[in-house]
């Protein structure tokens, strides 16, 4: 019994700290954006880079930065759905 409540509440707690980890990029590779540790994602455009806060809830990753928030949903398949269209995909490390 309490081996169960002990796995049970790890999983929670797992669900609720859910990362990113790793570089996305569009298809093309125009777009990346990196996501480190400490809640940071660094989007290169082009070859500018600009680092941003980002936060998870439930499916979605809200991006905060100076000009607003962007939102993504993750897809079951790891991908981030952007707006107008963007799709990033993780990028084999």
């Amino acid at each position: 019994m309490k081996k169960t409540l002990l796995i049970t509440a790890c999983l929670i707690l797992t669900a609720c700290g859910q990362k990113l980890d790793g570089t996305y990029s569009d298809e093309m590779g125009i777009t990346q954006y990196n996501f480190k540790s400490g809640d940071k994602v660094y989007v290169n455009v082009m070859g500018t880079e600009t680092e941003l806060d980002y936060s998870i809830e439930d499916d979605k990753v809200k991006i905060s930065g100076p000009q607003g928030n962007m939102v993504f949903t993750l897809n079951e398949d790891g991908s981030l759905q952007g707006p107008m269209g963007m799709k990033l995909s993780k990028k084999a490390e």
